[in-house]
């Protein structure tokens, strides 16, 4: 993760250290990486970063694709990605606090939805 820049890459334990561990990234560092991700800049095989970005695929039109991840600590839940466009993608992160977990979770995706709507960078159909 220190080779990737990837938050403070702080890993192991015995619990799952992207869920309950100190791993910690910010919202702009998210960014940062689905940048190189985006490009194929991480020091991957490029054919892996594809894969990633093919499983990543959530939603796609005739000319935009939109590729996301979810995240949940039972705390906190995160939806970030981008949305491709011929003119180029738009990147997004967002983070949330979930006081009433499960009942909390689709808002990740419902707000973010929203924001990308109310500037046009996902179709509103």
């Amino acid at each position: 993760m220190r080779k990737i820049a990837y938050g403070n890459a702080v890993a192991g334990g015995s619990k799952p250290f992207w869920v309950e561990g100190d791993l910690a990234i910010s919202a702009n560092e998210q960014i940062s990486f689905l940048r190189h991700l985006y490009r194929n800049e991480l020091p991957f095989r490029v054919e892996h970063q594809r894969l990633v970005k093919d499983v990543m695929v959530n939603e796609a039109g005739r000319d935009w694709i939109l590729r996301a991840k979810t995240g949940w600590s039972g705390k906190v839940g995160w939806w970030v990605g981008w949305v491709e466009w011929p003119t180029g993608p738009v990147f997004f992160a967002l983070n949330i606090d979930t006081p009433n977990r499960f009942d909390d979770l689709s808002k990740r995706q419902e707000i973010t939805r929203n924001i990308l709507r109310s500037i046009k960078a996902l179709p509103t159909s």
